[in-house]
């Protein structure tokens, strides 16, 4: 790995002076000291209140909005009004300090999570590329932090069956996990689960001190997946269908992360170095049109292999009032990409005869295709390279405190591609006979890209009270259009069998260079406090809050294109902007705590024109205007037998409201659900219930248009589940 041709160099060097003790992460300072705002979980947090996988931080996180709807591949991130559905995530997702570098693998079961971290606003200095609106930090439990052995077994409503045991002795730790759902929506196509779930996860892990200030840690961890998916009801006429389509959704994946991470410690540099290998394959099977005609159907299949490579320095001799780091980032990542659509005779006749007869006089007769069904074979190999160098600065004079950081970031993106059908077409009575027609597209499109990250912020501590100001950039990486390419055939063969026929094709020619779309970056400026006090062992109360606005210029908006086509496109919006403010309160008297949290977010285009119409002034969809998450508990102590305490909680999350379209024609009102906990906490074990959606509360996911029919996604009904945990 090339951790293992630099480092010992580099240890050779900062051991010349001796040893001394650092600790690392991509912040030097504290989560109260750090100039970011941060949401922070310990594990407790997350047990108690049933969080099963990152899209369970919505709303907790204020402003972050992450839907569960499509399938687990479909990982749509909203913060602070930005986002994206398809494609570059607008956060970063980091496990046990290593980038997950493909939105495909965001959705993962949490077992054994130790803590997790989320800074919102822009951390592209430090992170790079998709960390526009902040990070989403992931540390595991290991055998340097625990000892002993964890088993966790529930059942719950539709046959929810979630499992987990794990090992920590010595240097070693292995955790597996299982989880099972027979589902919430039914077909009514043919009476079955539409999304079902069955996935596995494994983790191995080795952590050794070798002395001398050096410390490995090295992660292997499997994750395997089989889902239904896809549960979209049509809405017609103000009312939601049943689910009802015919052809099957799926989604099934495999994943394997290795990453080996080195600190070491010495006396001139303190150097953490993380080198990760990736692989993830994936097949998704979608019945496009979501209908039970037989139209179009997609088969994408995913093969992913990724490198990465984090190398930072820090000083350990510095004077106390100044510090720094700076680190060099290298990301290569490949993926074979197979998105073979399959027209079926409704399709055939609605997508391609009736459009191209429409153009065909009728003295010379009617296009028919021989063919009931045919397939347009896409296949891509999209190469990725990026690398980039940053630094921060931390500075420190009196109460005040002042962090200056650039990151220099380049990027290649690079797609091949090749789009293939033949068919056989007649013209009777003027072509009678059936002609074949093959039709080949083949090329290669690429972006290169380089980015200037810059960050100040400023912080003065004045006792308990902290006040904080930043400006920072962050972008989100472009792409290309894979989707579009069915449709890109589809006019290459209309043209060719025009020409075929001996006549001059008419009408706007669409190429692989109409796929691309470019990095889309913001400008984020924040201010906020902090604020925490003890009194004695009875209170305690924290408070964080923060008012931010922020410029994003070639925004990155996901868009279905007018009339009867096969596949929805990314497209850069021209120039949004947002404003909000954030706050989060956490209090605890005696054996009562609560935790609130609230984000406003006000996002709209200042200018976004699709060739249709121009929607300056409206807001962003997807992304919420409020969220709202609240818990309230009670810990009550029962000292008697091995009871230990008894824990009460009531949680309350509510979100809105959700434009679904750029004219804001339609919306999802501000809606809440209840949540509740009751767990009886025994010496090494605890005994539990957990209820979801109590109120049953019935909303809108997910929206969009194809073919001109409208579709949602509606939330889980009121759920149920038992359970008992083991920590021994």
């Amino acid at each position: 790995m090339i951790t293992a041709a630099i480092l010992p160099l580099l240890i050779a060097l900062s051991d010349t002076l001796g040893a001394a003790t650092v600790s690392y992460s991509k912040h030097i300072e504290s989560v109260e000291e750090t100039l970011s705002s941060v949401s922070d979980f310990k594990r407790e947090w997350l047990e108690t209140g049933g969080t099963l996988a990152p899209k369970g931080l919505s709303a907790a996180v204020p402003n972050l909005w992450m839907p569960d709807y499509g399938s687990a591949m479909t990982s749509s991130l909203y913060m602070r009004g930005f986002g994206s559905r398809i494609d570059n995530p607008s956060l970063a997702l980091y496990v046990d300090g290593v980038p997950v570098v493909d939105k495909s693998g965001y959705d993962f079961d949490f077992f054994d999570i130790r803590r997790i971290q989320v800074l919102r606003g822009p951390q592209g200095t430090l992170y790079g590329r998709n960390a526009m609106m902040g990070v989403i930090s992931v540390s595991t439990l290991s055998p340097s932090t625990y000892q002993g052995f964890r088993a966790k077994v529930e059942y719950g409503s539709r046959n929810h069956i979630r499992a987990t045991a794990a090992l920590y002795k010595g240097n070693w730790s292995g955790m597996v996990g299982y989880r099972h759902s027979d589902g919430f929506f039914t077909n009514a196509y043919d009476g079955r689960d539409c999304d079902r779930y069955d996935g596995i996860q494994g983790r191995l892990r080795f952590s050794k001190n070798f002395g001398q200030g050096t410390q490995f840690d090295n992660i292997l961890s499997l994750s395997a997946l089989s889902q239904g998916a896809f549960p979209y009801r049509r809405w017609v006429d103000g009312t939601l269908r049943p689910v009802n389509y015919n052809d099957p959704g799926a989604y099934r994946r495999i994943c394997v992360n290795e990453a080996a991470v080195i600190k070491h410690k010495g006396n001139v540099l303190d150097i953490h170095s993380s080198t990760s290998l990736h692989w993830l394959t994936d097949r998704m099977d979608m019945d496009q049109d979501y209908t039970p005609e037989s139209i179009f159907t997609l088969e994408q299949r995913q093969n992913q292999y990724a490198l990465t490579q984090d190398i930072s320095f820090r000083p350990v001799l510095h004077p106390d009032w100044w510090n720094s780091q700076t680190g060099v980032f290298l990301l290569l990542k490949y993926n074979a990409l197979s998105a073979p659509v399959t027209f079926k005779e409704a399709g055939i006749k609605s997508l391609i005869l009736d459009n191209a007869n429409a153009g065909i006089p009728d003295m010379l007769g009617i296009l028919d295709i021989t063919e009931k069904t045919f397939p347009i074979f896409n296949d891509f190999g999209i190469f990725t390279a990026n690398a980039a160098l940053y630094h921060e600065s931390y500075w420190t004079v009196g109460n005040w405190r002042f962090v200056t950081g650039i990151r220099l970031d380049w990027e290649y993106d690079r797609m091949d591609y090749r789009s293939e059908s033949t068919i056989h077409y007649l013209l009777p009575p003027t072509l009678p006979d059936p002609r074949p027609l093959n039709t080949l597209y083949i090329g290669s499109e690429n972006i290169p890209s380089f980015q200037v990250l810059p960050k100040i912020g400023v912080s003065w501590r004045l006792g308990e009270w902290t006040l904080r100001g930043t400006l920072s950039r962050g972008y989100k990486a472009g792409g290309f259009n894979t989707q579009i390419f069915s449709d890109i055939l589809q006019k290459e063969m209309m043209t060719n069998m025009i020409k075929d026929m001996g006549f001059i094709p008419t009408g706007k020619d669409v190429s692989a260079a109409n796929t691309k779309y470019k990095p889309e970056f913001c400008l984020n400026a924040e201010l906020g406090f902090q604020y925490s006090h003890n009194w004695a062992s009875d209170l305690r109360i924290a408070v964080d809050a923060c008012a931010f606005y922020i410029d994003c210029t070639q925004q990155q908006l996901t868009v279905f294109p007018p009339g009867k086509n096969t596949g929805r496109m990314m497209t850069n919006a021209g120039k949004s902007r947002s404003f909000g403010a954030e706050i989060s309160l956490s209090a605890r008297i005696r054996q009562f705590y609560t935790d609130i949290d609230y984000g406003y977010t006000n996002a709209r285009f200042v200018t976004f024109n699709d060739g249709n119409r121009d929607y300056a002034g409206k807001r962003i969809p997807y992304a919420p205007e409020h969220t709202l998450n609240g818990r309230l508990g009670v810990e009550l102590p029962l000292g008697s037998g091995t009871a230990r305490s008894l824990l009460l909680q009531l949680e309350g999350k509510a979100a809105g409201r959700i434009w679904w379209n750029e004219d804001n024609s339609l919306s999802q009102p501000f809606y809440a659900e209840l949540g509740a906990y009751i767990g009886l906490v025994l010496d090494g074990y605890t005994l539990y219930v957990r209820g979801d959606n109590l109120t049953n509360t019935q909303y809108g996911l997910f929206y969009f248009k194809s073919m001109g029919n409208e579709f949602f996604q509606t939330s889980l009904p009121l759920r149920v589940r038992l359970g008992i945990s083991i920590n021994l």
